[in-house]
Protein backbone atom coordinates (compact mmCIF):
# COMPACT_ATOMS: atom_id res chain seq x y z
CA UNK A 1 0.00 0.00 0.00
CA UNK A 2 2.88 2.38 1.15
CA UNK A 3 4.54 1.79 -2.44
CA UNK A 4 1.48 2.21 -4.40
CA UNK A 5 1.18 5.49 -2.86
CA UNK A 6 4.42 6.59 -3.51
CA UNK A 7 3.92 5.85 -7.39
CA UNK A 8 1.36 7.83 -7.57
CA UNK A 9 2.41 10.64 -5.65
CA UNK A 10 5.16 10.40 -8.73
CA UNK A 11 2.91 10.54 -10.98
CA UNK A 12 1.06 12.96 -9.74
CA UNK A 13 4.71 15.47 -9.21
CA UNK A 14 5.78 14.49 -12.84
CA UNK A 15 2.36 15.52 -14.48
CA UNK A 16 2.07 18.97 -12.99
CA UNK A 17 5.93 19.79 -13.58
CA UNK A 18 5.25 18.53 -17.65
CA UNK A 19 2.00 20.76 -17.14
CA UNK A 20 3.64 23.76 -15.55
CA UNK A 21 6.86 24.26 -18.27
CA UNK A 22 4.83 23.41 -21.49
CA UNK A 23 1.95 26.04 -20.17
CA UNK A 24 4.94 28.96 -20.20
CA UNK A 25 6.71 28.50 -23.36
CA UNK A 26 3.58 27.50 -25.64
CA UNK A 27 3.48 30.81 -27.25
CA UNK A 28 6.94 31.55 -27.67
CA UNK A 29 8.18 28.13 -28.69
CA UNK A 30 5.82 27.42 -31.51
CA UNK A 31 4.28 28.90 -34.38
CA UNK A 32 0.67 29.35 -35.50
CA UNK A 33 2.09 26.98 -38.46
CA UNK A 34 4.05 24.51 -36.72
CA UNK A 35 2.07 23.41 -33.43
CA UNK A 36 2.80 20.04 -32.76
CA UNK A 37 -0.38 17.54 -32.48
CA UNK A 38 -0.98 15.26 -29.81
CA UNK A 39 1.14 12.26 -31.74
CA UNK A 40 4.35 14.69 -31.96
CA UNK A 41 3.98 16.04 -36.03
CA UNK A 42 3.30 19.29 -36.93
CA UNK A 43 0.23 20.25 -39.10
CA UNK A 44 2.11 21.29 -42.18
CA UNK A 45 4.08 17.77 -41.99
CA UNK A 46 0.55 16.15 -42.27
CA UNK A 47 -0.52 18.50 -45.07
CA UNK A 48 2.51 17.94 -47.01
CA UNK A 49 2.22 14.22 -46.46
CA UNK A 50 -1.47 13.90 -47.33
CA UNK A 51 -1.31 14.20 -51.37
CA UNK A 52 1.67 11.95 -51.03
CA UNK A 53 -0.40 9.24 -49.25
CA UNK A 54 -3.58 9.75 -51.20
CA UNK A 55 -1.22 8.90 -54.28
CA UNK A 56 -0.32 5.76 -52.81
CA UNK A 57 -3.69 4.76 -52.25
CA UNK A 58 -4.57 5.36 -55.24
CA UNK A 59 -1.76 3.13 -56.91
CA UNK A 60 -2.19 0.29 -53.96
CA UNK A 61 -6.05 0.41 -55.25
CA UNK A 62 -6.81 -2.79 -56.24
CA UNK A 63 -7.80 -2.51 -59.98
CA UNK A 64 -11.51 -3.62 -59.77
CA UNK A 65 -11.85 -0.57 -57.63
CA UNK A 66 -10.88 2.39 -59.96
CA UNK A 67 -13.93 3.78 -62.06
CA UNK A 68 -14.84 2.01 -65.35
CA UNK A 69 -13.68 4.47 -67.63
CA UNK A 70 -16.24 5.08 -69.91
CA UNK A 71 -16.67 2.87 -73.37
CA UNK A 72 -17.04 4.94 -76.45
CA UNK A 73 -20.58 4.22 -78.41
CA UNK A 74 -19.84 1.91 -80.85
CA UNK A 75 -21.80 3.21 -84.61
CA UNK A 76 -24.59 0.85 -85.36
CA UNK A 77 -24.64 -0.63 -89.04
CA UNK A 78 -21.67 -0.93 -91.79
CA UNK A 79 -19.53 2.76 -92.38
CA UNK A 80 -19.26 3.82 -95.72
CA UNK A 81 -15.81 2.89 -96.22
CA UNK A 82 -17.39 -0.54 -95.99
CA UNK A 83 -20.15 -0.11 -98.27
CA UNK A 84 -17.76 1.52 -100.63
CA UNK A 85 -15.88 -1.61 -100.52
CA UNK A 86 -18.36 -4.10 -100.60
CA UNK A 87 -19.94 -2.41 -103.60
CA UNK A 88 -16.43 -2.20 -105.86
CA UNK A 89 -16.46 -6.04 -104.55
CA UNK A 90 -19.71 -6.66 -106.37
CA UNK A 91 -18.90 -4.33 -109.50
CA UNK A 92 -15.37 -6.71 -110.03
CA UNK A 93 -17.32 -9.87 -109.72
CA UNK A 94 -19.99 -8.71 -112.53
CA UNK A 95 -17.21 -7.72 -114.69
CA UNK A 96 -16.11 -11.06 -114.63
CA UNK A 97 -19.29 -12.87 -114.41
CA UNK A 98 -19.46 -11.39 -118.13
CA UNK A 99 -16.09 -11.94 -119.28
CA UNK A 100 -17.05 -15.53 -118.14
CA UNK A 101 -20.79 -15.18 -119.73
CA UNK A 102 -18.94 -13.84 -122.92
CA UNK A 103 -16.22 -17.11 -123.11
CA UNK A 104 -19.31 -19.52 -122.58
CA UNK A 105 -21.30 -17.68 -125.69
CA UNK A 106 -18.21 -18.15 -127.96
CA UNK A 107 -17.21 -21.93 -126.84
CA UNK A 108 -21.49 -22.79 -127.66
CA UNK A 109 -20.73 -20.85 -131.19
CA UNK A 110 -17.57 -23.05 -131.99
CA UNK A 111 -19.81 -26.45 -130.98
CA UNK A 112 -22.55 -25.03 -132.55
CA UNK A 113 -20.02 -25.11 -135.98
CA UNK A 114 -18.42 -28.15 -135.85
CA UNK A 115 -22.18 -29.63 -134.74
CA UNK A 116 -23.67 -28.58 -138.04
CA UNK A 117 -20.05 -29.51 -139.84
CA UNK A 118 -20.72 -33.51 -138.51
CA UNK A 119 -23.98 -33.03 -139.66
CA UNK A 120 -23.15 -32.29 -142.98
CA UNK A 121 -20.45 -34.76 -143.03
CA UNK A 122 -23.15 -36.98 -141.70
CA UNK A 123 -25.71 -36.52 -144.23
CA UNK A 124 -22.58 -36.41 -147.36
CA UNK A 125 -21.71 -40.09 -145.94
CA UNK A 126 -25.61 -41.32 -145.76
CA UNK A 127 -26.15 -40.46 -149.88
CA UNK A 128 -22.44 -42.58 -150.27
CA UNK A 129 -23.31 -46.44 -151.23
CA UNK A 130 -22.78 -47.90 -147.50
CA UNK A 131 -20.18 -50.09 -149.10
CA UNK A 132 -17.68 -49.41 -151.66
CA UNK A 133 -17.94 -51.63 -154.22
CA UNK A 134 -16.05 -52.34 -157.53
CA UNK A 135 -18.01 -50.05 -160.58
CA UNK A 136 -19.19 -52.99 -163.21
CA UNK A 137 -18.12 -51.03 -166.06
CA UNK A 138 -20.44 -52.44 -169.24
CA UNK A 139 -17.74 -53.28 -172.16
CA UNK A 140 -19.54 -52.27 -175.04
CA UNK A 141 -17.67 -51.62 -177.93
CA UNK A 142 -17.79 -47.62 -178.69
CA UNK A 143 -19.51 -47.17 -181.77
CA UNK A 144 -17.66 -45.78 -184.67
CA UNK A 145 -17.86 -42.15 -186.18
CA UNK A 146 -18.50 -38.87 -184.35
CA UNK A 147 -20.99 -37.89 -181.39
CA UNK A 148 -23.58 -35.82 -181.40
CA UNK A 149 -23.96 -32.72 -180.81
CA UNK A 150 -26.12 -33.37 -177.47
CA UNK A 151 -23.54 -36.27 -176.75
CA UNK A 152 -20.74 -33.41 -176.76
CA UNK A 153 -22.96 -31.02 -174.71
CA UNK A 154 -23.30 -34.15 -172.10
CA UNK A 155 -19.62 -34.94 -172.26
CA UNK A 156 -18.81 -31.41 -171.72
CA UNK A 157 -21.49 -31.08 -168.94
CA UNK A 158 -20.22 -34.06 -167.22
CA UNK A 159 -16.69 -33.02 -166.80
CA UNK A 160 -17.99 -29.04 -165.60
CA UNK A 161 -19.02 -31.57 -162.65
CA UNK A 162 -16.08 -33.15 -161.91
CA UNK A 163 -14.01 -30.07 -162.30
CA UNK A 164 -16.40 -28.87 -159.86
CA UNK A 165 -15.71 -31.61 -157.51
CA UNK A 166 -19.29 -33.28 -157.91
CA UNK A 167 -17.62 -36.46 -158.49
CA UNK A 168 -20.14 -38.76 -157.81
CA UNK A 169 -22.78 -36.74 -160.01
CA UNK A 170 -20.07 -36.77 -163.16
CA UNK A 171 -19.50 -40.40 -162.66
CA UNK A 172 -22.88 -41.23 -163.03
CA UNK A 173 -23.32 -38.70 -166.13
CA UNK A 174 -20.20 -40.62 -167.52
CA UNK A 175 -21.46 -43.77 -167.67
CA UNK A 176 -24.71 -42.92 -168.85
CA UNK A 177 -23.09 -42.10 -172.20
CA UNK A 178 -21.02 -45.11 -172.38
CA UNK A 179 -24.17 -47.13 -171.76
CA UNK A 180 -26.20 -44.84 -174.41
CA UNK A 181 -23.47 -45.93 -176.54
CA UNK A 182 -21.23 -42.65 -177.12
CA UNK A 183 -19.19 -42.54 -180.17
CA UNK A 184 -15.41 -43.50 -179.72
CA UNK A 185 -14.01 -40.05 -180.41
CA UNK A 186 -15.23 -39.17 -177.12
CA UNK A 187 -15.85 -42.68 -174.95
CA UNK A 188 -12.05 -42.81 -174.19
CA UNK A 189 -12.48 -39.45 -172.85
CA UNK A 190 -15.38 -40.85 -170.89
CA UNK A 191 -13.48 -43.63 -169.20
CA UNK A 192 -10.41 -41.38 -168.34
CA UNK A 193 -12.64 -39.04 -165.91
CA UNK A 194 -14.51 -42.30 -164.91
CA UNK A 195 -11.26 -43.19 -163.25
CA UNK A 196 -10.03 -39.31 -162.70
CA UNK A 197 -13.59 -38.75 -160.74
CA UNK A 198 -12.89 -42.56 -158.82
CA UNK A 199 -9.24 -41.05 -157.75
CA UNK A 200 -10.07 -37.92 -155.90
CA UNK A 201 -12.50 -40.10 -153.79
CA UNK A 202 -9.47 -42.11 -153.05
CA UNK A 203 -11.06 -45.54 -154.96
CA UNK A 204 -7.74 -46.53 -156.70
CA UNK A 205 -8.42 -50.10 -157.85
CA UNK A 206 -11.87 -48.65 -158.97
CA UNK A 207 -9.49 -45.94 -161.03
CA UNK A 208 -6.99 -48.11 -162.08
CA UNK A 209 -9.91 -50.30 -164.25
CA UNK A 210 -10.94 -47.18 -165.79
CA UNK A 211 -7.72 -46.02 -166.64
CA UNK A 212 -7.15 -49.50 -168.06
CA UNK A 213 -9.61 -49.24 -171.03
CA UNK A 214 -8.35 -45.93 -171.97
CA UNK A 215 -5.18 -47.85 -172.88
CA UNK A 216 -7.48 -50.36 -175.01
CA UNK A 217 -8.56 -48.18 -177.35
CA UNK A 218 -6.69 -48.05 -180.92
CA UNK A 219 -6.53 -44.17 -180.80
CA UNK A 220 -6.61 -42.07 -177.69
CA UNK A 221 -5.33 -38.45 -176.91
CA UNK A 222 -5.59 -39.79 -173.13
CA UNK A 223 -3.35 -42.58 -173.09
CA UNK A 224 0.06 -41.08 -171.06
CA UNK A 225 -2.57 -38.66 -169.05
CA UNK A 226 -4.27 -42.49 -168.17
CA UNK A 227 -0.55 -44.19 -167.48
CA UNK A 228 0.80 -40.95 -165.19
CA UNK A 229 -2.95 -41.64 -163.36
CA UNK A 230 -2.44 -45.63 -163.31
CA UNK A 231 1.08 -45.17 -161.71
CA UNK A 232 -0.11 -42.89 -159.04
CA UNK A 233 -2.59 -44.97 -158.02
CA UNK A 234 -0.29 -48.04 -156.99
CA UNK A 235 1.86 -45.96 -155.38
CA UNK A 236 -1.41 -44.42 -153.49
CA UNK A 237 -2.08 -48.03 -152.88
CA UNK A 238 1.15 -48.41 -151.32
CA UNK A 239 2.45 -50.87 -153.89
CA UNK A 240 5.73 -49.41 -154.72
CA UNK A 241 7.28 -52.18 -157.21
CA UNK A 242 3.93 -51.94 -159.53
CA UNK A 243 3.95 -48.15 -158.96
CA UNK A 244 7.55 -48.17 -160.54
CA UNK A 245 7.05 -50.97 -162.94
CA UNK A 246 4.25 -48.47 -164.13
CA UNK A 247 6.40 -45.48 -164.11
CA UNK A 248 8.61 -47.41 -166.40
CA UNK A 249 5.76 -48.36 -169.19
CA UNK A 250 5.27 -44.44 -169.35
CA UNK A 251 8.95 -44.04 -169.74
CA UNK A 252 8.88 -46.32 -172.27
CA UNK A 253 5.74 -46.43 -173.91
CA UNK A 254 5.86 -42.59 -174.26
CA UNK A 255 8.70 -41.07 -174.67
CA UNK A 256 7.59 -37.48 -175.92
CA UNK A 257 4.90 -36.73 -173.20
CA UNK A 258 5.05 -34.17 -171.05
CA UNK A 259 5.12 -36.51 -167.89
CA UNK A 260 8.23 -38.28 -168.58
CA UNK A 261 10.31 -36.36 -166.58
CA UNK A 262 7.98 -36.67 -163.51
CA UNK A 263 8.40 -40.39 -164.64
CA UNK A 264 11.76 -40.37 -164.16
CA UNK A 265 12.12 -38.49 -160.94
CA UNK A 266 9.85 -41.78 -159.56
CA UNK A 267 12.35 -44.08 -160.67
CA UNK A 268 15.38 -42.59 -158.76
Amino acid sequence: MFRLSLIRLFLIVSLLSIGLIGCGGSEEAVSEDELVTDTGVTEETLQEQAPVEEQNAAVEQPAQEQPAQQQPVQQEGPTKEQLQSDLDALKSENVQLKDENSALQQSNKVLTNKVSDLEAANAALSALPKKSEPVRVEKRSAMPGSSSVEEVRAYEGAVSLARKKNYRDAMSEMQTLLNTGIKDDYADNCHYWLGECSYQLKEYSQAIQHFQHVQGYKFSEKKDDAQLMIAQSYERLGDKLKAQAEYQKLVEMYPTSEYVKRAKSKLK
